[in-house]
């Protein structure tokens, strides 16, 4: 980086990827900087800059103790230990330290406190709830939330019928009987980590519970069909809450998009069906995209919103593994949810491999995405032509 690149990025001005620093802080708060620039995408720390873009700059001594000392600091006091990477960048106003923080490979990281931080614009903050902490350890692949047994279960909300249907058709054989032999039976499903002990697990429920408005309340589709363009309007044409198993909000689901989508009635006979606005594989591979790929971690609903000019579904959880929106829009495809994944294509209209966007762009090429990581959902937003809502 040369003075002029530097220059650019301090007028840029302080975000969650860039932060200024006269000089470095205590060694506990600069662990905890570091710690929270590596679990959230990786930034830099300008050290010889203050708060307001002025650069105030370092001499050569001062530069190379802050590249030693910030070294020693993500070693010594981060865990798991980390290495920073440090340029000095020569100003007219004297020396800048450029710290270069990496997205850290083995989230999540804490201190040698034992605190897991993470940035919150320019500043950053402490994790202090068990759901985003369980979030922070799924980012780094230790902990997933469909393999978590939800407490309040029992076996008794697993619908055996229903399972052994999935199990024949999936592998051309039926499935062990538990009146004849109850630990083969309870094997097969851990093994497939649809249950833990006397548990079910949340995979197990969303493709064979039951009882899930009480066991998972939040884990629905909301959606709302409203009067206009606007959320915060208090007039809508329809409103539903879609609880139940993936299939069940799927369904749900789509019977409320397909109202929407045939109200438009054609000409001829009144009892003839109402034409499609949008090809409805891209409404199936949109919900299917959100039940199969949000992050069950966030105890919030899918949410469907029709408006005048636009649909929107918003899914909980930003992006998993560093995905990005135009890599998504490429068909590549990174699995938060990898059991859910594999058991889709055999219980829901669910094909897989990234190609799902692709087939609903080249259906319908007005959708945007939106990846709102501070609010942790994706949208994803369907344009409606002017000629469709004539």
């Amino acid at each position: 980086m040369e003075e002029f690149e530097l220059r650019n990025q301090i007028l840029l001005g302080e975000d969650s990827t860039r932060q200024f620093k006269r000089e470095p802080s205590a060694d506990a708060k600069m662990a905890g900087e570091i710690v929270a620039f590596a679990n959230s995408g990786g930034g830099r720390i300008f050290v010889g800059v203050e708060k307001d873009g002025r650069i105030h700059g370092l001499t050569a001594a001062e530069a190379e103790k802050v590249g030693e000392d910030l070294a020693k600091i993500a070693w010594d006091s981060v865990r798991p230990q980390f290495s920073v990477f440090t340029k000095s960048v020569a100003t007219s106003d004297g020396i800048v330290v450029v710290v270069e923080i990496s997205d850290g490979p083995s989230k999540p990281y804490c201190d040698n406190k034992g605190v897991y931080w993470v940035k919150n614009g320019p500043d950053k903050r402490r994790v202090q709830s068990p759901e985003e902490l369980a979030r922070l350890f799924q980012l780094g692949e230790k902990l997933y939330a469909e393999n978590q047994p939800v407490a309040a279960s029992t076996l008794e909300d697993f619908d055996r019928d229903r399972f052994s249907r999935f199990y024949e058709t999936k592998y051309s054989e039926s499935a062990p009987d538990p009146t004849n032999d109850v630990d083969a039976y309870l094997r097969t499903l851990e093994n497939l980590e649809l249950v833990t002990g006397n548990r079910v697990t949340v995979a197990g429920l969303l493709f064979f519970g039951k009882r899930l408005p009480v066991l998972l309340p939040e884990m629905k589709v909301d959606a709302v069909w409203f009067k206009g363009t606007e959320k915060s309007g208090d007039e809508w044409w329809d409103q539903r809450t879609i609880p139940g198993t993936l299939q069940e909000q799927y369904d749900g689901g789509m019977s409320f998009l397909n109202r929407w989508n045939a109200r438009r009635q054609r000409e001829g006979s009144f009892n003839q069906p109402g034409r499609e606005e949008i090809p409805s594989i891209v409404f199936e591979e949109l919900l299917i995209n959100a039940l199969i790929h949000r992050d069950y971690f966030i105890k919030d609903s899918i949410k469907v919103f029709i408006f005048d000019d636009r649909i929107e579904i918003h899914s909980p959880g930003k992006l998993p593994n560093s995905l990005t929106v135009e890599q998504m829009r490429r068909g590549l495809r990174r699995s938060r949810n990898a059991l859910l994944a594999s058991f889709a294509p055999d219980l829901l209209n669910y094909r897989g491999i990234g190609s799902g966007v692709v087939r609903a762009l080249r259906s319908w090429p007005s959708i945007h995405w939106v990846n709102d990581v501070e609010g942790e959902e994706v949208v994803a937003t369907i344009r409606i032509s002017p000629q469709t809502t004539d």
